[in-house]
């Protein structure tokens, strides 16, 4: 593989696979033929473009493949699936992204990176594409939320597939089939640091983090639990009827009460963290735990105060993250006296799990769906209007980096 001197760029020492989580020097990596006569693959699928250990380069450090095709995308020598280029240079924030169905994870990704997209200056944040075509889903579900030009559309986004092509990616190792989450990419950076870093976000269907899922290959396809530098777990409030009776009575948008104990949820989750990491069974777990308190456009006026989303952020970088700060703290204690009345087990659950919890509300669409003619539940574009759907994200993104932050440490 051609070498920091000769493409110009600073190779980290070693990679982690983002998919597979095998670490191995640059050196290793795989470029992805771009012939059209190299299609096949051993590991990556008789569809895929050939992976090879490249032996010739062209002057700017792109493999030469051997249909003497210049190939400039890379590929881990373990599972052969493509992950971007900054990789090679940048270092990894694994995000991971956790919930029962029906929390409206779906909704807050894709919300949640779209408002972060508009408002990072605002936190000191700068974040970008690390290459689009990894996030073609997520941009998918903006593009409909955001985008949709005729205001009367139904925006409605359709459920997460527990085995559908669009989130996991299937691999064959060792004569085993693995189901990998697929991740997003993005590159970001804080505006008083000059290093970048790339946010890997993973999402997973609800239905992967059941305490007795069903699902074959469940825990692997949760690994990234393992290198998470912090979790966010998708929290619907509004699933448990003592909420619902205190903060939302009359409450009448879709929810579900097959999985009200999203405590066990969480328990979950943590415990693969454990397993994974090989903690302490007993020990709260030392990754940031961000709790996204959804869908509060229908309860946070009552619980929180009307004006728990209102933030006058000043101009200067360092006032202004501490008036962030300062204001996310006080919503989270009225987050949690409210929890305390009303779901008292997951409060407590997730003060035991982790040795750093916030909790944060969040509304993805700002509005709730509406009954058409026929009883159905549908979503107007013209509608949707989210408050606060960043804001897990940027505490992510914060709390993974201590020394920018030091407020949150």
């Amino acid at each position: 593989m051609a070498t920091a001197k000769d493409s110009g760029t600073s190779l980290r020492r070693s990679v982690v696979c983002p998919n597979c989580w095998r670490e191995f020097p640059p050196t290793q990596v795989r470029f992805i033929a771009e012939s059209v006569q190299l299609r096949g693959d051993p590991i990556a699928g008789p569809t895929e473009q050939l992976r090879f250990r490249a032996m010739r380069f062209d002057a700017s450090g792109n493999a030469i493949d051997p249909n003497d095709g210049r190939c400039t995308r890379i590929a881990c020598p373990r599972c052969h699936i493509e992950f971007p280029r900054a990789l090679l240079e940048l270092r990894q924030i694994p995000i991971s992204v956790v919930g029962a169905p029906g929390s409206g994870k779906t909704n807050l990704l894709a919300s949640g990176m779209w408002g972060l997209a508009q408002r990072a200056a605002d936190f000191g944040l700068e974040i970008v594409d690390a290459d689009p075509r990894f996030n073609a889903l997520l941009h998918r579900n903006e593009s409909l939320l955001f985008a949709t030009r005729d205001p009367s559309a139904d925006v409605t986004l359709p459920k997460t597939d527990v085995g559908g092509n669009d989130l996991y990616r299937s691999v064959r190792i060792g004569g085993q089939t693995e189901t990998l989450t697929k991740p997003s990419y993005f590159v970001t950076r804080h505006k008083d640091e000059t290093r970048r870093s790339v946010m890997v976000l993973y999402d997973n269907a609800g239905e992967h983090f059941l305490p007795d899922s069903q699902f074959a290959g469940a825990e692997i396809a949760t690994r990234h639990l393992e290198r998470s530098s912090a979790i966010v777990t998708v929290f619907d409030p509004l699933q448990d009827a003592r909420f619902r009776d205190r903060f939302a009575e009359g409450f009448d948008a879709p929810h579900t009460g097959r999985h009200e104990r999203q405590e066990l949820v969480l328990t979950e989750a943590i415990a693969r963290v454990r397993r994974l990491r090989s903690l302490d069974p007993t020990a709260p777990i030392p990754i940031p735990l961000i709790i996204a308190l959804t869908k509060a456009d229908v309860w946070a006026d009552k619980a929180l105060g009307a004006d728990w989303s209102e933030l006058d952020l000043p101009d200067a970088l360092i006032p202004r993250r501490k008036r962030l700060i300062a204001k996310l703290q006080e919503v989270d204690q009225l987050a949690r006296e409210a929890l305390r009345e009303t779901a008292p087990e997951f409060l407590n659950a997730a003060n035991i799990l982790a040795q750093k919890v916030i909790f944060v509300p969040a509304s993805a669409l700002g509005t709730s769906p509406t009954r058409d003619a026929d009883g159905h539940f549908k979503l107007r574009a013209a509608d949707v209007r989210p408050r606060w759907a960043e804001m897990p994200f940027v505490l992510a993104i914060a709390m993974s980096d201590p020394k920018v932050f030091p407020m949150l440490a």
